[in-house]
């Protein structure tokens, strides 16, 4: 029988190894977007899901259509976009705030936002990073989209 003490060494040996063994560089224009939450998205580093060498943050590339916009969330973790092409706004807890190509969004804990793509005929491609991987493995994380509320 396991003890407690070794699964605890395991899970702790586990942890490294997939660390090491995730990958250096990620070829994006590999990754396969798929639609959730009102826009196209892939993950390029994210632990749980990808097995990345970074444990503590989540990396994503992310596209909205023409004149959409992305789903009304919110999450307890931290978390930045960069605009990388298009020009937009979001709207953070009823406030808008307009950025285009280059700008950064600090998106405000627990706060509920949703992304716009104002350009009628290009799509808005961003980066977004967030700490969701350190607060979910503390038991931190909480994720809500506003039509579960």
């Amino acid at each position: 029988m396991t003890t407690q003490y070794q699964r605890t060494k395991d899970l702790a040996k586990e942890s490294r190894e997939r660390a090491a063994t995730g990958p250096i560089v990620v070829h994006t224009k590999d990754l396969a977007m798929e639609f959730a939450a009102g826009r196209k998205r892939a993950y390029i580093s994210e632990p749980d899901i990808l097995g990345s060498i970074s444990q503590t943050i989540a990396m994503f590339i992310a596209e909205i259509a023409p004149g959409e916009a992305g789903g009304k969330h919110r999450h307890f973790n931290e978390a930045m976009i960069y605009i990388v092409s298009g020009k937009g706004h979001s709207d953070i807890d009823g406030k808008r705030y307009e950025w285009s190509e280059g700008d950064v969004v600090s998106v405000p804990l627990y706060s509920w936002h949703q992304h716009f793509n104002d350009d009628p005929a290009k799509p808005v491609r961003y980066l977004g990073f967030t700490n969701l991987p350190l607060l979910r493995s503390m038991g931190l994380n909480r994720l809500e989209d506003a039509d579960e509320t």
